[in-house]
């Protein structure tokens, strides 16, 4: 899909375009608006209803649970983890009553010996929680870095199941930034939220028995504050799951804008068309806006907490007060109100803290929502439990009075019915739009029918395994893709155990050979992104080169030759007739040639097989097959103009 039209699209959708389109839903984003595209898998003809999604929804409490599954594997790290932190905890008490000590023996008993024995204390300790410091930071950075690395192959490997129409209706941008961007904020999770839970909870029960084991009338003052620091929590807390939701969205909405107009093909478009300046303002436009709800999320809440800093300072006051009290009346020593304050520090700001924690865990099950919203995706074209490997085909194809629409609502194709034998060539012909892609696409189950069937030998095609199916169909479509890699690889993309000499002869039969040999570094020469450095017919060629390698018993050619001249056309035509000699091949008809060796002709209309013959029937028939081939006479020459 083209950059430019996707702009076209979305702008169209925002009213800044007149025209009207096709409606369509982003998974988890805005309603998108596409209009204009020629050949779009269908979706000229399709209107989809974007999912609604209520941010103001609670965070569903099996949300919980799955993310305990995914930690479920870290359990011994964990536990190392806990180790950690009831340690430093408790080492984290020690200072408190060092100081106190001091105060209260070893200064007033002039016992030199203690004091020394304390001072060590003060600087050993720090010492010792520092190294445990350590292992607990390498075990957490080990949970996260981990748990992405879980989450992004879970995602990757379920974004490949899923079907062709979900990438036909969701942003390319869009998915790598769940992949990306809401896959790395796991990491603050884990190493900020899930640490900071444990760490502030054992500290504030750590605590609280000492308080108490040290005067419970002052600890009960010092508590009874408490309940300031709680009330407020689940407020800030849904206000910050809002945001956080917002912020990824619009992070994906830069990704997006990012990878359609920095991807090569949309750059070139970017600048043949002079639109610099404007799709910089629209990119400072979106980044303006992130960074609002990045700086909404941060100070979510922030004047709660001051508010608790205020409720912070009064409890030292009430303890210096009563405990003064207490003091004066002999009842106890100022070396316990001293620890006893400093105490405090160990009690209010873990609380705060933990106060904060349920708005950062909102926040944080916001982004592990975005992440199962893909995850729980169900592919809708997938192998049925128990079906069975489609064994070595002969070839022949069955459309058994299939019908498909992609809404439902409105037929793409409508009472389809043909075969085509083991060796045949057969060509679909017809005027854009009249649904001759979408009836390939049913043979290797990128879409399933809505009524009929299609079969292989007699398999009905949704009750065989998938990858069986896949395995023994070769494809070459008109938009050709190549991986940023070298031509050697793009090749072995096919057939990965394939010989040198394989290699050779599959590129020889696309007419490549002589040209690859060419190039600086032959077989091992780097395409550059999307085959940029090859010329549109010298990157169609590789990709006919895979059909061969692949050796497919089905062949399916989607205006193949459409990026070559005449010439390489011709050749290619000849060096494929034995390729495609007791193969079924269905071609998609560009130009006559094509069309006047085909065994069987089928013509298409809005959906519907209307001929079906050889090019002699056809042609005397005087029906659109032959208006077609009228057409194309009447431009420049036999080759020229395309068929459909």
């Amino acid at each position: 899909m083209m950059p430019g039209a996707l702009a076209w699209a979305r702008a169209n959708a925002r009213g800044e375009m007149p025209g009207e389109g096709l409606r369509i839903g982003s998974i988890g984003g805005a309603e998108r608006l596409i209009g204009g595209l020629g050949r779009g898998f269908g979706l000229g003809q399709v209107q989809y209803e974007p999912k609604e999604r209520d941010r103001q929804t609670p965070i569903p409490r099996d949300h919980y649970r799955r993310v305990a599954g995914y930690l479920k594997p870290y359990g011994r790290q964990g536990i190392g983890i806990l180790a950690c932190v009831c340690i430093s905890s408790v080492f984290g008490l020690a200072p408190p009553q060092i100081v106190r000590l001091i105060i209260d023996r070893a200064i007033p008993q002039a016992d030199l010996s203690l004091l020394g024995w304390l001072v060590a204390g003060m600087i050993g300790l720090p010492v010792v929680a520092g190294l445990i410091s350590v292992l607990q930071n390498y075990l957490t950075i080990r949970v996260g870095q981990g748990l992405m690395y879980d989450l992004r192959n879970a995602l990757y490997r379920h974004l490949q199941l899923l079907s062709l129409r979900f990438y036909t209706s969701t942003r390319s941008g869009e998915i790598i930034s769940r992949i990306g961007n809401d896959v790395a904020a796991i990491r603050e999770v884990v190493r900020g939220t899930f640490i900071g839970i444990l760490t502030n909870f054992f500290t504030v029960i750590a605590t609280l028995v000492v308080i108490f084991g040290m005067n419970w009338q002052l600890a009960c003052l010092a508590v009874a504050i408490l309940p300031t620091f709680i009330l407020p929590t689940r407020r800030v807390g849904r206000i910050r799951q809002r945001l956080t939701a917002e912020t990824q969205e619009q992070q994906a909405e830069l990704s997006a804008h990012m990878f359609e107009t920095l991807h090569l093909g949309g750059f070139v478009l970017t600048q043949i068309f002079g639109r610099e300046e404007y799709e910089s303002e629209r990119f400072r436009r979106i980044n303006e806006r992130l960074m609002g709800l990045e700086i909404r999320q941060v100070m979510a809440g922030r004047w709660f907490f001051l508010v608790l800093s205020l409720f912070g300072a009064v409890g030292p006051a009430l303890i210096y007060w009563y405990g003064g009290y207490q003091a004066i009346q002999g009842q106890l020593t100022v070396g316990v109100i001293i620890a006893f304050v400093a105490y405090l520090a160990n009690l209010y700001r873990p609380i705060t803290q933990l106060a904060s924690v349920y708005v950062e865990v909102q926040g944080a099950m916001a982004v592990f929502a975005r992440i199962f919203e893909y995850l729980d995706l169900e592919p809708e074209v997938r192998s049925r439990p128990g079906a069975h490997p489609l064994p070595p085909v002969q070839g022949r194809i069955l459309f058994d009075q299939v019908g498909f629409s992609y809404d439902g609502e409105m037929r793409v194709l409508e009472g389809i019915s043909f075969a085509a034998e083991p060796g045949q060539l057969v060509a679909l012909v017809g005027p854009s739009g009249a649904g001759k892609t979408t009836a390939t696409y049913l043979v290797p189950r990128f879409y399933d029918p809505d009524a009929g069937r299609v079969t292989i030998d007699g398999h009905n095609l949704k009750e065989v395994d998938l990858g069986s199916l896949r395995g023994q169909i070769g494809m070459v479509t008109q938009e050709t893709f190549l991986f940023h890699a070298s031509i050697r690889e793009n090749l072995l993309y096919a057939r990965p155990e394939a010989t040198q000499e394989e290699l050779v002869e599959a590129a020889r039969g696309a007419h490549i050979h002589e040209l690859i040999e060419g190039l600086p570094q032959g077989y091992d020469t780097l395409v550059g992104e999307r085959g940029f450095r090859l010329s549109g017919g010298e990157k169609q060629r590789p990709s006919i080169a895979r059909a061969i390698l692949k050796n497919p018993r089905i062949l399916i050619l989607d205006e193949a030759t459409s990026s070559l001249d005449s010439g390489s056309e011709a050749a290619i035509q000849a060096a494929m007739e034995p390729l495609m000699k007791g193969r079924t091949s269905l071609v998609i008809a560009h130009r006559l040639s094509t069309v006047l060796s085909a065994d069987k002709i089928l013509v298409f209309d809005r959906g519907k097989l209307v001929e079906e013959g050889t090019h002699a029937e056809l042609s005397g028939r005087g029906g659109l097959y032959a208006r077609l081939c009228a057409q194309q006479f009447r431009g420049r020459t036999e080759q020229g103009a395309p068929m459909g």
